[in-house]
């Protein structure tokens, strides 16, 4: 039987890292049946204010498609951080995200938000969980998500692999968008998202979690990606995915190169030479 927690408040994400420092994750390999939840949520419009122009959203009334993973993200470091949690937090590994906006959400209508685990799975390089998220105005699903976590442990060579299409070779095609992110691009979104990941704020932070520096927030280039694409995607009936393939290291010069099909895009993020390929997103309609 699915336990319920109904939540008043957002969890402290700081505190959250702080404590998983600690642990390691249960011995068990079956994912806790519980649901975390938290009902009648504004929207803070200055922090969207200023989530918007970090990540290059206009602001116009209506929320930014991954704005609702805002929301949703402290109940998820909260299901994860579980003492039942069969997977340790801290050096877990975002390596897919999914989200359906089924209508453009106001930015003055009240959210319920709902998020639980499920199909906990082996992978080549350890095992992944997904973590489920809807958010709801009055009774509707408006937006939902799906986040996928990797945490690295005994490998499983035959285990699939969910691969993007491909958005050509890599450098191919011209133009595009061209970012500079500055060493500090991840203490921006963190004081905009909450997601004070320590691998995110500073190299100092990073390097004893195994990065040689910072790296930026998967869903800060997320969302860059949609607002760039900005006019060319629906406010209501969008499927967006995509996968993370390699961080980007802090201070970096990355890509957008875009792909246009009747009720689909395809971008790639990419070093600014072309030489990596850091994330893959597919939206369609």
């Amino acid at each position: 039987m699915t336990k319920e927690i109904t939540l008043e408040s957002a969890p402290d994400l700081r505190r959250i890292y702080a404590t998983a420092a600690l642990r390691r994750g249960s011995s068990s390999d079956t994912l806790p049946d519980v649901r975390v939840s938290r009902a009648g949520i504004r929207v803070d419009l200055d922090q969207l204010v200023a989530y918007s122009h970090v990540c290059r959203f206009p602001v116009d009334g209506i929320l930014p498609a991954t704005y609702p993973h805002l929301v949703a993200f402290p109940l998820q470091m909260s299901v994860m951080s579980g003492d039942r949690f069969p997977l340790p937090l801290m050096g877990a590994v975002h390596v897919e995200n999914r989200i359906e906006v089924r209508r453009p959400i106001g930015t003055d209508e009240v959210l319920d938000v709902s998020v639980w685990a499920q199909d906990l799975r082996p992978h080549r390089r350890g095992r992944q969980v997904d973590l489920l998220s809807e958010v709801s105005v009055r009774g509707e699903v408006v937006w939902t998500g799906v986040s996928t976590y990797l945490s690295r442990s005994r490998e499983h060579p035959e285990a699939p692999v969910s691969e993007p299409p491909s958005v050509g070779p890599l450098g191919s095609g011209g133009g595009g968008p061209v970012w500079r992110l500055g060493e500090g691009t991840g203490r921006a979104y963190a004081a905009v998202s909450g997601d004070w990941n320590p691998i995110h704020v500073h190299a100092l932070t990073a390097r004893p979690l195994g990065f040689p520096s910072a790296i930026a927030h998967g869903m800060y280039t997320y969302a860059r990606t949609l607002s760039s694409l900005g006019p060319r995607l629906p406010g209501a009936g969008l499927t967006s995915r995509v996968w993370f393939r390699k961080p980007v290291r802090l201070p970096s010069t990355v890509r957008l190169r875009s792909v246009f099909e009747v009720g689909r895009t395809l971008s790639a993020l990419e070093g600014a030479r072309g030489e990596v390929e850091h994330a893959v997103v597919e939206n369609t309609w």
